[in-house]
């Protein structure tokens, strides 16, 4: 791994092709494994949907849909329901890389 990570898409690109060669040893295989998976999982924010009612329940389940309980200012209790979405700014589309890009390397990899 380059001693200061994984910034750029060459370095990605880099470590990818040494791995499928196989001049990579294990352990970093699977260390570039997990970074890929980071840039899957990092893709996710929540965003204020909306407010809830006292007992309502959520439009759906976690980890799509995230209730969180806060005081409303008014010495009361505001329950905000938070929408899981992809935002447009995480590290695998600033890299330049689709869902379907990661998703390949990462199969590329566990073929190894």
């Amino acid at each position: 791994m380059p001693r200061y990570g994984l910034r750029t898409r060459a370095d990605y690109d880099l470590l990818q092709g040494l791995a499928t060669k196989g001049e990579i040893r294990p352990q970093g295989v699977a260390t570039l494994k997990r970074h890929w998976e980071g840039l899957l999982a990092s893709r996710w924010v929540y965003d204020y949907d909306r407010d809830l009612a006292d007992g309502e329940d959520p439009d759906g389940e976690q980890p799509e849909y995230l209730v969180l309980a806060g005081d409303d200012g008014q010495g009361g209790l505001r329950r905000r329901q938070m929408m899981r979405i992809e935002s447009p700014h995480a590290e695998i589309f600033r890299l330049g890389y689709t869902v379907s890009d990661v998703e390949q390397a990462i199969a590329d990899l566990e073929a190894i």
